[in-house]
């Protein structure tokens, strides 16, 4: 198989706070085909599964408007700029969201979100986090409220289908089975 050949101009438009790009491809069978992707091409975010000084991992509980539904989510968000680092952005996003600031950090690696999506998500392991005095620094449309939880919650979570980023759980795995026995 070959990838098919994108044709320009390429359409990108706002709604709301979501980027949706349409791109053109001849397929396959020489037919022109437009294709609807979210996010902004290149687009990163990162995200952290943070465990507090004993094991306890600390989740946004937010609501979200897609599935109506309340997830108990791994602290992250988008990249700001172009130059700013992955892990300077999860421990931003960290800091931000829930008020705990990361102690040592674990590139745990990236994906691409899924098969229509633009942006590459990246995941980080924190260790020994503690809450910052000045707590949590929301943006306007952001209600959240911080949540620890066991590890072996976490994996029930990713199974039952109750929090977003479930690869970085699968990325982090073996080492949470590890610190969740002591070792």
């Amino acid at each position: 198989m070959k990838p098919w050949k994108r044709i320009e101009p390429t359409i990108v438009s706002k709604i709301g706070w979501r980027t949706v790009v349409t791109k053109l491809f001849k397929m396959p069978d020489g037919k022109l085909q437009h294709w609807q992707t979210l996010s902004p091409e290149g687009s990163q975010a990162s995200a952290t599964i943070a465990l507090t000084g004993d094991n306890r991992v600390i989740v946004a509980c937010q609501f979200r408007p897609g599935p109506e539904k309340i997830f108990n989510e791994l602290p992250g968000g988008g990249v700001d700029a172009d130059d700013e680092h992955l892990e300077a952005a999860a421990r931003r996003e960290l800091l931000e969201e829930t008020g705990y600031e990361a102690g040592s950090m674990t590139f745990l690696g990236h994906i691409t979100y899924d098969a229509y999506s633009n942006g590459i998500h990246n995941y980080f392991l924190a260790r020994d986090c503690t809450l910052h005095p000045d707590g949590q620094k929301l943006d306007e449309n952001e209600f959240i409220e911080v949540h620890l939880i066991s590890i072996d919650e976490l994996f029930e979570n990713a199974r039952n289908g109750n929090m977003t980023d479930v690869a970085a759980v699968f990325l982090a795995y073996e080492q949470l089975k590890k610190i969740s026995k002591g070792e």
